[in-house]
């Protein structure tokens, strides 16, 4: 494998220190208790996740949904399988998932640098019951705004105003970015770099690199419905 460099995630938002009065919900698992976000409260990991990112502080959005994800923290490279499972609810876990993608030659060390490969592990999930394709491009468009809006899930490599509201197997907290930070990030996917605590080891990256035709630049997974977990629902509309 060639031994580039790997674009970094977006960063997380910055944010000012705060005071928060705590308190347990009991669906979400989230303690916070403050006056900003408000439109959210009744899902405080959503109203956090949104104050911390300085989005909709002190008017709703138009509209917001989130699908309830349980987070499961990767190990190693395999945040596309992490990713996967989250999705199904963590059957097949994130190993099974590798065991699988391994056995067909999709990778050595849990990587995936190929979106296509990844939806190919998805799709053949007796567990998903979706409808998914591949969406090339720029991610700041039109198709992907229509699919979000239309309360599609989007699996997307990273290194929409319109923001995105999205776990990753780095972190248990969620994520909050504009989509047009998404895309940014997304296109940066053009090299690879050797992992500092994988040294030695041989990774797969598809034909043409995670650049090319099979790669993860300009690459999303788009996913309508087959989700059987918890929904948050906002309109001000």
């Amino acid at each position: 494998m060639s031994h580039e460099i790997i674009p970094i995630p977006p960063p997380v938002p910055n944010f000012s220190p705060v005071a928060f009065h705590t308190r347990q919900n009991p669906t979400s698992g989230c303690t916070a208790d403050f006056q900003e976000c408000l439109w959210a409260s009744q899902y405080p990991e959503v109203q956090k996740s949104c104050f911390l990112a300085r989005v909709c502080e002190h008017k709703p959005p138009k509209k917001c949904f989130f699908h309830r994800v349980e987070s499961i923290l990767q190990e190693g490279p395999t945040c596309g399988f992490v990713t996967i499972s989250m999705y199904l609810r963590g059957l097949p876990t994130p190993d099974e998932l590798f065991q699988e993608a391994k056995r067909r030659g999709f990778t050595a060390m849990g990587e995936m640098f190929s979106a296509g490969n990844l939806m190919e592990i998805l799709q053949d999930q007796p567990a998903f019951s979706g409808r998914c394709h591949l969406f090339e491009g720029d991610l700041n468009c039109d198709e992907i705004r229509n699919a979000l809006q239309s309360e599609a899930f989007l699996i997307v490599p990273y290194d929409s105003d319109f923001y995105v509201i999205a776990r990753q197997g780095k972190s248990r907290l969620l994520g909050v970015w504009s989509l047009s930070s998404l895309a940014e990030s997304n296109g940066n996917l053009t090299e690879f770099s050797q992992p500092k605590q994988h040294q030695g080891k041989d990774f797969m990256l598809p034909e043409g690199g995670i650049a090319g035709p099979q790669g993860l630049c300009h690459r999303a997974i788009i996913i309508h419905g087959g989700f059987q977990g918890d929904q948050f629902h906002f309109s001000s509309q």
